[in-house]
C-alpha cells in the first residue's frame, strides 16, 4: 500500500519546523510513500517560502501543492484541513501538523489499518459538557454517540474528540471537504462558544461520523505531546534504577520512544536532550536545513554546545569541612542521546532539616539545589498539570546548560539553611561541568501532599522526605512561620483542607486540625498528619532524621548520593553540627498535646520521649 504524509509549508517558522520534520521522516519512514509540502494560498497572505526551502524539497523529493483555507483566512489552523483533499495516487493520506519529528523507524502498513486513525485529544479542551456537544450534534441531525475515548495525558472520559496533529484516513473518503463544511457551519453557529481555537477537532468527529468512518484510536507513541511531558516519562515504572541508569540509546529507543512525537515549539526541543540530538544530526545531515536553523535566533540554539565549564570552586558553609571527591578519569562527555540527568525530590515535615540538606546538597560540585520553586505551585493544583513539574525540572536543566540565570533561595553562592530568618528569592547564574548534573528542588507543604503524583510523573527521581522529634519541630513552629505556629491548614497553597486531589483521609485529617480551637492541639494534629503522610509513603521515600542529618552530614550525605542514578559520588570528612531544641518555648498544653496525640507515629519514626 502506498501512503501520502501531508505536512504545511509556509513562510517563516513554518519552513524550520516542515522541513526537520521531513528530513526526520526521510530517516525513519519504510514502505511505499510520497512526502508532499502544502503551501498555502494566496501568497500575498502567508508568505512565499525561501529559495533554500525550495531546494531542500528537491533534494528530499517532496513534491508540493497548493492549498486554500476555505473556513477562514483568520483561521490558520484551517489550513490543514484542506491537506485532506489533495490529489494524490496513494491508498492513504496521513496529515502531520509541522512541528513533529519522527523518532524511530515507522512502517506505515503496521499502524494505520483503519479507515480513520487519530490520537485522543491530549486534554479535553473544547468542553465536557454533554449538554453542549448535544447542541453541537443537534446542528447535523446526529444522534450522540454512545462510543467514549479518554483524553491521552489527563486521563478524562470524553465524547469522540481527536488531536489533529496526525490523522490517517483512507483516501477517496471524501474526509477534508466534509469537515471543512463542518467546521463552517459550527463556526458560524452563534449559540456554540468557546470554539477557536479548537473548531477543527470540534468539528472533526462530526465528519467522521458524517461519513460513517470506523476508526482506530492512536495511542501517545503515534502523537507524543511533548510539550505536556518529558519524554522520560514513558521509561516503565518498575523498571530498576540500577537498569535505567545503564540504557543504552539503542535500548531506549526500544520501548521508551515514540514514533511521532509533538513538540510544538524550539523550547521544548532544547529541554528534551534526545530531540535535540536529532535536529543537530539532521542540520548536520543537510546544509541547507542548517542554514534555515541558523537564520532565526531561537532556533539557532539548538545546534549551540551546552555552557559547560570545569568543576566549579565551591565556597562551603562554615559547619562543613571542605570534602574530598572521588577521582574521576578523563572522560568525553557523553551525548544528550546518551546521558541519564540525575534527579531528587526533597521534602519532609517542615523546620525538619530540609533546607540544611539543601545547603549541604548544593555545596557539592555539579549538585544544584533550588529552594521551593515557585513554579510548581500552578501544576500541583491542578490535577491535569502534574506532568509540568517533570517539564519544569527539564526547563531547569535546558537554562542551567545555555548559561542563563535561575532563581533560588541564597545567600552568599550557598542556598539559604533557615528561611524563618532569612527568606529571599535571587537569580543567579549555576556553574556545572556535566550536562547529567545532579537537579533537586526542594518543598516541604506542597510536595507532601502530592507524593503520589510526583512518583509517576518523576520514576526514577527519589524522594528524600526530613522528619524531626515532635518536640524540636513544633517547638520550632512556635517560633517561626505563623502558618505552622497556627496550624493554617486552610491557607497551605497546595494540600489546604478543602483540596479536592487530596485522599479522603488525608481531607479528613485536616478538617480535623482545622475544627481544633485549640492552638497547641493542632499544631500537634498537624505533625501526627504529615508523620502520616511520610509513614504511608515509605515505601517510595528516602527517609532522613534531622538528628541524624546534623550530626553525620558526610555519612548521610554519601547514603543520599548512592541512591540517586547518576549522581556524583562523594568521600571525605566534614564537621558535625548541633541538634538544636528550643523546647523552653513548650508549655503544658503542648507537651500534653504532643503525648497524648503523636506517639503512635513518634515511635515509628524512631523517636521517644
Amino acid at each position: 500500500m502506498k501512503y501520502c504524509f501531508v505536512f504545511i509549508c509556509q513562510q517563516g517558522e513554518l519552513e524550520i519546523k516542515s522541513m526537520l520534520l521531513a528530513t526526520s521522516l526521510k530517516r525513519y519512514l519504510r514502505g511505499d510513500y510520497e512526502l508532499v509540502a502544502a503551501l498555502p494560498q494566496p501568497e500575498s497572505r502567508w508568505g512565499t517560502v525561501s529559495a533554500k526551502t525550495r531546494t531542500l524539497m528537491q533534494t528530499l523529493g517532496i513534491r508540493s501543492v497548493p492549498i486554500t483555507n476555505g473556513i477562514d483566512e483568520n483561521y490558520p489552523i484551517g489550513n490543514k484541513v484542506a491537506c485532506l483533499g489533495i490529489d494524490t495516487p496513494a491508498e492513504k493520506i496521513v496529515f502531520l501538523d509541522s512541528d513533529i519529528l519522527c523518532l524511530r523507524e515507522l512502517s506505515p502498513d503496521t499502524v494505520f489499518a483503519a479507515p480513520f486513525n487519530a490520537k485522543p485529544a491530549d486534554l479535553a479542551t473544547f468542553t465536557q459538557n454533554i449538554a453542549l456537544w448535544q447542541q453541537v450534534y443537534d446542528l447535523f441531525n446526529l444522534p450522540l454517540p454512545k462510543e467514549r475515548v479518554i483524553s491521552s495525558t489527563s486521563g478524562e472520559l470524553m465524547l469522540p474528540y481527536f488531536n489533529a496533529g496526525v490523522i490517517a484516513v483512507q483516501n477517496g473518503r471524501n474526509l477534508g471537504p466534509v469537515w471543512e463544511k463542518c467546521c463552517r457551519r459550527i463556526d458560524a453557529e452563534p449559540s456554540i462558544t468557546n470554539k477557536r481555537p479548537w473548531l477543527d477537532q470540534i468539528a472533526l468527529p462530526i465528519a467522521v461520523k458524517q461519513l460513517n468512518l470506523n476508526y482506530n484510536c492512536f495511542d501517545e507513541r503515534f502523537n507524543f505531546p511533548a510539550h505536556l511531558k518529558p519524554l522520560k516519562s514513558k521509561i516503565p515504572s518498575n523498571l530498576p534504577l540500577e537498569r535505567i541508569s545503564l540504557l543504552s540509546t539503542r535500548e531506549a529507543g526500544g520501548f521508551s520512544l515514540p514514533f511521532l512525537c509533538h513538540y510544538h515549539w524550539p523550547s521544548v526541543i532544547r529541554r528534551e536532550p534526545l530531540l535535540n540530538q536529532l535536529v543537530t544530526e539532521l542540520a548536520e545531515a543537510y546544509p541547507l536545513l542548517k542554514q534555515l536553523i541558523l537564520y532565526s535566533n531561537e532556533w539557532a540554539q539548538l545546534l549551540k554546545p551546552y555552557t559547560l565549564q570545569k568543576a566549579p570552586s565551591i565556597r562551603y558553609p562554615s559547619f562543613l569541612k571542605p570534602l574530598q571527591f572521588l577521582p574521576r578519569k578523563p572522560r568525553r562527555f557523553l551525548k544528550p542521546l546518551q546521558f541519564l540527568p540525575a534527579e531528587a525530590i526533597i521534602t519532609g515535615i517542615p523546620r525538619s532539616g530540609t533546607s540544611y540538606l539543601c545547603r549541604l546538597l548544593h555545596s557539592v560540585p555539579d549538585c544544584i539545589v533550588i529552594s521551593e520553586p515557585t513554579q510548581i505551585f500552578e501544576p500541583l493544583n491542578n490535577n491535569l498539570t502534574y506532568w509540568q513539574v517533570a517539564t519544569f525540572y527539564q526547563e531547569l536543566r535546558r537554562d542551567i546548560l545555555d548559561g542563563k540565570p535561575v532563581e533560588n533561595k541564597l545567600l552568599y553562592g550557598q542556598v539559604i539553611e533557615d528561611t524563618a530568618i532569612i527568606d529571599r528569592r535571587t537569580h543567579y547564574q549555576p556553574k556545572v561541568s556535566r550536562p547529567d548534573f545532579l537537579l533537586a528542588t526542594k518543598n516541604t507543604l506542597a510536595y507532601m501532599a502530592r507524593l503520589p503524583q510526583l512518583k509517576q510523573v518523576l520514576p526514577t527521581a527519589p524522594i528524600i522526605a526530613c522528619v524531626r522529634h515532635p518536640l524540636d519541630t513544633i517547638a520550632s513552629w512556635k517560633t517561626s512561620f505563623p502558618h505552622l505556629k497556627q496550624a493554617s491548614v486552610t491557607e497551605f497553597p497546595v494540600g489546604h483542607v478543602n483540596d479536592p486531589f487530596l485522599p479522603q483521609w488525608q481531607r479528613q485529617r485536616l478538617a480535623e486540625i482545622a475544627a481544633t480551637p485549640i492552638e497547641a492541639l493542632k499544631r500537634a494534629l498537624l505533625w501526627r498528619y504529615l508523620a502520616e503522610t511520610v509513614l504511608m509513603n515509605a515505601h517510595q521515600l528516602i527517609v532522613v532524621r534531622y538528628e541524624e542529618l546534623v550530626t553525620e552530614p558526610v555519612t548521610v550525605l554519601k547514603t543520599l548520593l548512592r541512591q540517586i542514578p547518576n549522581a556524583p559520588p562523594l568521600s571525605g570528612t566534614g564537621k558535625p553540627s548541633t541538634v538544636r531544641q528550643k523546647r523552653e518555648v513548650l508549655d503544658d498544653e503542648d507537651w500534653q498535646a504532643i503525648g497524648d496525640v503523636c506517639g503512635e507515629c513518634m515511635a515509628e519514626l524512631g523517636y521517644t520521649n
